[in-house]
């Protein structure tokens, strides 16, 4: 994906704010086994004493130096070894007071082996999709918020139980989504007519795992295939399908209110299969029913979205009874 300079030097700051927040949990540690175990800092200056000798030893290139220099390796690793051990008798772990790093494989430096390590590449493409996210209504909705009192207790014709009882469950299958959510598998395809609570949950869902450090892109369809035909067929900058592509989770809104293109159409095949041959996530909402669906899309694309765990949404518009 081409990096804008702006998302570069964002990722950047985030990396350097990790390592002194991380910095920071190392002094605090320090400054509590200072003052719970006063003879962790005996240690502590015994083992520099010992490095001391070392370093001096190699130095002086004495004809008994490396007999010196192996007694004082040696007393090095006792005092170690007595240190782990006066931490963990004091209920702390071995590594207790070892450098804290996020990310092991490139110790919080962002690269690796010549390479921006992936933790780094992350983080921008958290901060890309944050863009990309900003005019959506990511922080507006939650599970809790939710109101299953707006739907009747009457039976649906189509869903064959009580319109309460069908949400119920379509709200139990996006908190286990949400829950169990590991980056892999095809998701959720929610079909019902407008206002019926899609929307929010697809975002309740959203807000779950952005908390959980996954990242997350919303968009509606209509929106994001302009944009996409900007950049592929207008040489607007950017690379949105690189992002939308390879999020953690991509959540599609409005699926049917696009303009019926061959070039919109492609671009929506695109994002759609090339996700799902890498098993990688979407939540796709439409108001069509399954038979408009299919006399609006090629088989190749209906057939991947009722691949999907179709979620049914029924009963009557919600905002319009909220409004009154």
């Amino acid at each position: 994906m081409a990096i804008d300079k702006r998302y570069f030097e964002i990722a950047q700051k985030r990396l350097s704010n990790r390592r002194t927040a991380n910095k920071h949990t190392e002094d605090v540690r320090r400054m509590e086994i200072h003052q719970k175990i006063p003879k962790y800092s005996e240690l502590e200056c015994r083992l520099a004493d010992t490095m001391t000798k070392i370093v001096a030893s190699i130095a002086a290139k004495a004809p008994d130096s490396k007999e010196q220099i192996k007694a004082a390796v040696n007393s090095n690793m006792e005092i170690q070894r007595e240190m782990a051990e006066l931490l963990e008798q004091n209920g702390f772990p071995k590594d207790y007071l070892s450098p804290v790093y996020t990310c092991q494989k490139c110790k919080d430096t962002g690269a690796h082996d010549g390479e921006w390590c992936e933790c780094f590449n992350k983080v921008l493409n958290n901060v890309a999709a944050e863009e990309l996210n900003s005019r959506s209504p990511l922080q507006l909705c939650s599970f809790d918020s939710f109101r299953l009192d707006l739907y009747p207790t009457t039976a649906d014709p189509v869903v064959k139980v009580s319109q309460r009882k069908a949400m119920e469950q379509n709200l139990a299958d996006c908190r286990k989504f949400a829950d169990s959510f590991n980056g892999r598998g095809y998701g959720l395809f929610m079909m019902g007519n407008t206002g019926l609570g899609k929307t929010h949950l697809s975002l309740a869902v959203a807000n779950d795992l952005i908390q959980k450090g996954w990242c997350v892109i919303y968009g509606s369809v209509p929106e994001l295939l302009r944009r996409l035909d900007r950049e592929q067929f207008k040489n607007a900058d950017g690379d949105t399908m690189a992002l939308v592509t390879d999020c953690d989770l991509l959540i599609l809104d409005d699926l049917g209110a696009e303009n019926s293109t061959d070039r919109y159409t492609a671009l929506l095949y695109e994002m759609i299969n090339a996700r799902q041959s890498r098993s990688l996530p979407m939540i796709i909402n439409t108001n069509l029913n399954m038979d408009q669906i299919k006399q609006r899309y090629l088989d190749r694309l209906w057939s991947r979205l009722f691949s999907m765990n179709v979620l049914i949404f029924c009963g009557e518009d919600n905002r319009l009874k909220l409004s009154n």
